[in-house]
């Protein structure tokens, strides 16, 4: 076969996925096309209509697995560890100053902060589903019975973290070291524990 009648291989899904978040992270969610992301993914536009039903369904699926990939981050806390009952507190506050300082998140807030909200607080959400899930699996699954379980979850959700994923206009380290204090605080009262981590 000749070089030019080369058939230029599909891109992987890693590759369409790190493409949509480039692409979000540039327009914001709602301006984000598929002729845009075929072209960052060095692709065409018929691949993607084989592959995904509508641009919404790709923009889900790349920012929920991009939404794993950082809770999956975020529970590898350096040294040194504190004691073991705070140490969910340790995972939630390093997931929300990940995602506070996304590139995505960042140009959801300038663009569509009514959507940044939403994907936590509403209860019916994919992006509020995956949050949950791992919070039962590493910060609150020592808690006794189900149902305190889940009012804990839901108050760490609804109450602790909003205010902590928004990004603020002109991030200092300052003012990053207070929204992680103040978040770690919040999530020592939810949990029962005292406001601060014990040494």
């Amino acid at each position: 076969m000749s070089s030019s009648q080369h058939v230029q291989a599909p891109p992987g899904m890693g590759t369409v996925y790190r493409a949509t978040l480039d692409a979000i992270a540039l327009r914001g969610p709602r301006r984000v096309g598929v002729t845009h992301i075929a072209r960052l993914a060095d692709s065409n536009r018929q691949y993607f209509y084989r592959n995904w039903a509508s641009p919404q369904v790709l923009l889900r699926e790349a920012t929920l697995q991009e939404l794993n990939r950082v809770l999956h981050v975020a529970l590898q806390v350096p040294d040194p560890l504190p004691p073991p009952e705070c140490l969910g507190v340790r995972f939630v506050v390093r997931a929300a100053r990940l995602l506070r300082e996304h590139r995505v998140v960042g140009a959801m807030a300038r663009t569509e902060p009514a959507m940044t909200y939403a994907a936590v607080l509403r209860t019916d959400t994919e992006w509020h589903g995956t949050a949950w899930e791992w919070l039962t699996s590493h910060v609150t699954p020592h808690l006794r019975g189900s149902t305190e379980q889940d009012r804990v979850t839901l108050a760490v959700l609804t109450t602790a973290l909003p205010y902590a994923l928004i990004p603020p206009e002109e991030p200092s380290e300052a003012e990053r070291a207070a929204v992680d204090s103040r978040l770690g605080q919040a999530l020592h009262a939810c949990l029962g524990l005292p406001l601060t981590c014990p040494d």
